[in-house]
């Protein structure tokens, strides 16, 4: 009998949701610094501001460091690994919880004016939705996730995942993915052997794997290579497509 519980990061598993955070992090930016400007849709931006949006994207680790992103892209500053990432994260940590709060108000305006216009701005991945659907109805689903619980809400329901509210383990609940998994083992009441998880970003994943728990690093979002080559170095599998997923979820 299958008894695996299965462990899902949201933004970049679940869904690409860059389009969305590009929004809402710019407007966020504006009010910020005390400008009246806003933006509502993708072709606002240029080519280049999405590029260079998308390159930084999967660093970013909940609301508050969108902070940070808008700083790089604003003084153009330059970013070569994840070293240079956490040194100019610890010299702002001061701005990281303010600019959440103001970050997830813009979200909360645009997505209660904006309903189905919010949503359609992150493009889920079917075969992952198709899973989450199958892995729900078998009990076996939790979602542990640095995004706020209504987004995650809106989106499963809107492509029908109904899971229940209590298996979706989001920001305001947890301080790290470590703790998301051990918060986990208590609700369903698992092992830890039982449970495995997927992460796009290695980050997120360091802590968990040296606890002992079954984590991949998932790499069909827009993977930055240095996190590939951590993944190797700490020797953390990668899963690359959605048939190494449907092995993993098969075995289980």
């Amino acid at each position: 009998m299958k008894d695996k519980i299965f462990v899902f990061d949201f933004d970049g598993v679940v869904c690409d949701s860059t389009d969305e955070c590009m929004i809402t992090s710019w407007n966020t930016w504006q009010k910020w610094n005390g400008r009246n400007l806003q933006r509502r849709q993708v072709v606002d931006f240029t080519e280049e501001e999405i590029l260079n949006f998308r390159k930084l994207r999967p660093r970013v680790r909940g609301a508050g460091e969108y902070f940070i992103l808008n700083r790089i892209l604003d003084e153009k500053i330059t970013i070569d690994n994840q070293n240079d990432y956490e040194l100019l994260l610890a010299n702002n940590r001061e701005n990281i919880q303010k600019f959440k709060i103001l970050f997830l108000s813009e979200r909360q305006i645009f997505r209660a004016a904006h309903p189905t216009d919010w949503i359609l701005l992150h493009s889920v991945y079917p075969e992952v939705i198709n899973l989450l659907r199958d892995l729900n109805l078998q009990n076996r689903l939790y979602i542990a996730t640095l995004k706020d619980f209504l987004s995650i809400r809106m989106i499963l329901d809107y492509y029908s995942v109904n899971v229940e509210d209590s298996k979706i383990v989001d920001e305001a609940k947890i301080v790290s993915k470590l703790d998301a998994l051990e918060k986990i083992l208590l609700l369903s009441d698992t092992t830890k052997e039982k449970l495995i998880f997927f992460d796009d970003n290695v980050t997120h994943l360091f802590e968990s794997f040296s606890n002992g728990f079954e984590v991949y690093l998932t790499a069909w979002s827009n993977p930055i290579p240095e996190y590939l080559e951590q993944a190797k170095i700490a020797r953390i599998p990668i899963v690359r497509n959605f048939e190494q997923l449907n092995l993993i979820i098969n075995k289980g």
